[in-house]
């Protein structure tokens, strides 16, 4: 004898129709029809219940959090203060995010510099020095290229004056493009006069 479940189309050993055009199955595979829609039942239940057990935490906090690629490095990292980059060591103590590649050397960073009163964001080399930074000094907006750890090109605002510098290979000043508060503009050779003069 066949019989169709709750008036639903169901799977049969052989499919057959019932006179309306519903698929029966035959009554010995009701009980394992019956177990799996109960075990169904049950976990959807679980799942649904689980969901509101527990508050969600009003926040989190904690010294260091790493966000990790699929191989377990970390790429991200949340600190304060943040560890030293692998194989340097910072000068004064810095709070924010460290960048990683890869192999977990730090290639930048957004940071705040308490002991020096700088807050800026940079970009590493690979061989480590900060080759790219902007931020503010001492609360004035500057924005540093640097080229085998030597400053080639400064961009800022002191005392009203915004300003470009252009160093040579060996981080030593040559040009200054500036232009004060009041519109005045100047260009300026700024390399320093040879010792003996």
């Amino acid at each position: 004898m066949a019989l169709a479940v709750c008036g639903l189309p169901t799977v049969a050993s052989s499919p057959r129709r019932s006179p309306k055009g519903l698929l029966v199955m035959s009554p010995s595979r009701l009980p394992r029809l019956s177990m799996w829609a109960a075990c169904c039942a049950l976990g959807l239940f679980g799942a649904c219940t689980s969901v509101n057990t527990a508050p969600a935490a009003a926040s989190l906090s904690v010294r260091e959090l790493n966000i990790v690629d699929e191989h377990g490095q970390a790429r991200i990292r949340i600190a304060a203060p943040m560890p030293d980059p692998k194989g340097l060591k910072r000068a004064v103590k810095a709070y924010g995010l460290q960048f990683m590649n890869a192999s977990g050397q730090e290639v930048g960073g957004l940071a705040m510099l308490d002991g020096v009163g700088i807050n800026g964001l940079c970009f590493d080399s690979e061989e480590g020095y900060e080759a790219m930074c902007m931020g503010l000094i001492q609360g004035k907006p500057n924005i540093t290229f640097r080229h085998d750890w030597k400053e080639r090109i400064v961009i800022g605002v002191e005392e009203g004056v915004a300003s470009i510098v252009l160093h040579d290979a060996k981080g030593t000043p040559h040009l200054k493009l500036a232009v004060d508060k009041d519109g005045a503009t100047r260009v300026e050779e700024v390399t320093p006069a040879p010792a003996g003069k």
